[in-house]
């Protein structure tokens, strides 16, 4: 009965228009779930198929004899393949998984640890590239809710209090909750949605069905289905442009505010979340940050856009400790790009801000570098507060800086990035700014925090420099 409804969310969701839309994708591998025997599973490699599933859940922290036991290795590949492999020697989640799968009639599963080859780098980093597709093609995204191990499994629930039996239409019998729960806090608030990945992941799915502790919900471009039978509307706010199934169409008709909106709070959301490898935190968003770049028409690179120069650049880190920043192996992050820090961040301006020139702040030939210019603070000082640093001159108080370390500190370049619209004579003008200092031979400066000044304590001249 309890697969009898999520078939009846499946079809109804079929009939929407836009549901019914995806792009002709089909991943490198997939678990084939549907021969004679429910215990055998074959990892299949295969040009073109019907449709799939796709799991979105949290790996948890597996020992390396658990990754080795239930993950695809170079060492296990090519027997999975030719043989197949037991249902039974699966982690529950995955368990759980081949079960809906199964019950929503489907015959292929797609699950990253299984179609991935791990261990395997060039594997990887091919698959970690084509995420966006696999989640974006799957015919739905099963998403582990209430999972935060993959041990632990998704689909054991008390029945008992809360539930009640009723009879449908047709006769059949269907398990319907009787308690409210607050999506929010069952979904949103959950262990998955506190992982990097599973941002893009839920974002790029045309429907996913929520598996929570409480109860199930069914999302789609049409809102919320639970499953006590009542729904959630999609408001006209940010989770609009979320429960977009072909992301970002709804943010192309948009307008500038309300897009540059969402995409700051997109990225404020991701910052926040978990990463098993923190050289991740470039990767686990690539597909959605290619979307929008392609959407938008713009130049985009590292998190930040062309188009929205004066408010994506405009980052300060949020958490109390400020952490060294990540370890790029074989690539390299630019200081002026809020990827290159683990952890949270904000952004300063909720207003549009009136920008430099393009000659004057714009992305170099080369792709980690902005064509700047470097300005110097003048007849002004600094002096340590609590949780930031402030600026004085004789008037008194005339800015404040958030540095990005607790040690790269140096008051003496800036970057002027965007200032209010208004009458005011620019003298009294506010600056956004960036704190920069020199890198290496007076070519090349770098990124140390950001700042609002009063324009006068900023010199006029200038030299046009890069910043990397």
């Amino acid at each position: 009965p309890y697969f009898q409804l999520l078939r009846e969310w499946l079809r109804g969701c079929e009939k929407h228009q836009k549901c019914r839309k995806r792009i002709s994708y089909w991943p490198t591998r997939v678990i084939f779930v549907g021969g004679p025997d429910p215990n055998k599973l074959e990892l299949q490699e295969q040009a073109s198929g019907e449709d799939y599933i796709a799991l979105s859940h949290c790996w948890g922290t597996p020992a390396d004899e658990e990754k080795k036991r239930f993950c695809t290795t170079p060492e296990n590949y090519q027997d999975r393949v030719k043989n197949g492999f037991s249902y039974d020697n699966l982690p529950k989640t995955f368990q759980d998984a081949v079960q809906v799968t199964r019950g929503l009639r489907k015959e292929y599963l797609w699950i990253d640890s299984l179609c991935i080859i791990q261990g395997d780098k060039e594997d990887w980093q091919n698959e970690a590239g084509h995420m966006e597709e696999v989640f974006a093609s799957a015919y739905c995204t099963i998403a582990a809710s209430s999972a935060p191990d993959w041990k632990d499994g998704f689909l054991e629930r008390d029945l008992s209090p809360q539930y009640f039996q009723i009879e449908d239409s047709s006769g059949r019998q269907v398990y319907v909750c009787d308690n409210t729960d607050d999506f929010s806090k069952d979904v949103d608030e959950g262990p998955l949605n506190k992982r990097a990945w599973v941002l893009q992941e839920r974002v790029l799915s045309r429907r996913t069905i929520h598996f929570s502790a409480k109860q199930t919900y069914w999302e789609c471009a049409k809102g919320v289905l639970c499953e006590n039978f009542t729904s959630l509307v999609c408001p006209p706010g940010r989770q609009h442009f979320i429960l977009d199934p072909n992301f970002p169409e709804r943010l192309r008709e948009s307008g500038y505010d309300r897009t540059v909106d969402f995409i700051k709070f997109l990225f404020k959301k991701y910052s926040q979340c978990g990463l098993t490898n923190e050289s991740d935190r470039d990767t686990a968003i690539s597909g959605l940050v290619k979307r929008i770049k392609s959407a938008l028409q713009t130049e985009g690179r590292y998190g930040v856009f062309q188009c929205f120069f004066s408010s994506l650049l405009l980052w300060k880190r949020c958490d109390e400790e400020k952490t060294d920043p990540i370890v790029y192996e074989g690539r390299m992050v630019p200081s002026w790009s809020w990827m290159v820090y683990n952890g949270g961040i904000d952004f300063m301006s909720n207003s549009r801000l009136m920008v430099p020139r393009y000659e004057d702040l714009r992305f170099d030939t080369s792709r980690g570098a902005l064509v700047v210019k470097i300005r110097q603070f003048e007849n002004c000082r600094m002096e340590r507060e609590e949780k930031e640093h402030a600026i004085f001159a004789d008037p008194g108080r005339v800015g404040s800086l958030w540095f990005d370390t607790a040690t790269g500190i140096e008051f003496r370049h800036c970057v002027v990035v965007g200032m209010p619209r208004g009458r005011e004579k620019d003298s009294q003008k506010t600056y956004y700014i960036l704190v920069v200092r020199v890198k290496a031979l007076e070519k090349e400066y770098e990124r140390l925090g950001v700042g609002e000044v009063k324009a006068r304590y900023v010199s006029k001249e200038s030299d046009t420099r890069k910043l990397v």
